[in-house]
């Protein structure tokens, strides 16, 4: 078969130029270290590529809602504690005031500190997070949830509902406690009448018990103390459980992005040694072919008559 020294010359160009076109992605694939450049070159590997890059995503989203529930209960947990602390000196100051040998005068004193003790506590309850949202409102976040409702008695004003935040594909953690269920109300029974009592009640009676210097008032309260202390004990333990389960979903979470790391460069990024491997024999291939093509393409019938 006759090749036409046009059509030689084609082939020998379209040689070349596939030489040139196939080093000049190498090049361009080393520059970005990366093993495709456009869908179009390897279009299930880049669909591959960009599932993963969606699922990394993703993993940065639950980062940002596990950060953001540890701040709030980082939050809980301090307004909790201090009103623990509190709590537990209200405890101290029942004891004394329990005491027989205490008069009058020196109840009154106590009951002032009482006083003072319940304002400070009554501000924790109020707390606000690094957001402006209240801490203890429940799903209402913009509504204080402990309010005075106009007759002196602090009721509460926020709902008991609890708010989840998705973690995981599968997973969702609680974000909140409502504020009736870490300042707790008691059961009281006068006369085989049992009544509610709210956290700030007990305090606000503790504190008249000691004003009217009423002993059997004053044992009363000590005992309903001890209840509502007990129950911030158990709203600290229920942060502190919350807590660990953020601090496990953080290990999960991590291992969950190293894992789609891995396999996001395995399918992305370039293996550099077989690449530049890759790039020295493909320009090789294209300096021979270049040379052959400068040496054939000399030689005419006049080559041979001289």
């Amino acid at each position: 078969m006759r090749i036409s020294t046009n059509e030689f010359y084609q082939r020998a160009i379209d040689q070349l130029t596939n030489k040139q076109s196939s080093v000049a992605d190498l090049q361009a694939r080393l520059a970005s270290g990366k093993k495709v450049l456009n869908a179009s070159d390897a279009p299930d590997r880049a669909a591959l590529i960009l599932r993963l890059k969606s699922a990394m995503t993703q993993q940065s989203n639950f980062e940002r809602n596990l950060n953001a529930i540890e701040d709030r209960m980082t939050a809980e947990e301090s307004v909790i504690s201090s009103a623990s602390d509190l709590m537990q000196r209200v405890r101290e100051l029942a004891v004394q005031g329990s005491s027989d040998t205490l008069g009058a005068d020196g109840r009154a004193i106590i009951a002032q500190e009482v006083s003072n003790l319940r304002d400070e506590l009554f501000n924790l309850a109020n707390q606000k997070d690094a957001n402006g949202n209240y801490v203890f409102a429940g799903s209402k976040t913009s509504t204080q949830p402990f309010v005075d409702d106009g007759t002196g008695q602090i009721i509460y004003a926020g709902d008991s509902d609890r708010i989840t935040v998705n973690v995981s594909e599968f997973r969702q953690l609680t974000i909140n406690k409502p504020g009736d269920e870490v300042f707790t109300a008691v059961i009281r029974d006068e006369n085989g009448v049992e009544t509610r009592q709210s956290f700030f009640a007990v305090l606000d009676d503790f504190e008249a018990a000691l004003r009217n210097n009423d002993s059997t008032a004053i044992s009363a309260s000590f005992s309903e103390i001890d209840q509502v202390n007990k129950g911030l004990g158990l709203a600290l333990a229920d942060t502190g459980s919350r807590m660990a389960a953020v601090e496990s979903q953080r290990g999960i979470l991590e291992e969950t992005k190293l894992r789609y790391q891995t396999l996001l460069s395995n399918e992305e990024d370039l293996d550099y040694a077989t690449a530049v491997t890759e790039l020295s024999r493909e320009m090789l291939a294209l300096e021979a072919a270049q040379a052959s093509f400068s040496k054939v393409s000399q030689l005419s019938l006049f080559n041979y008559l001289r």
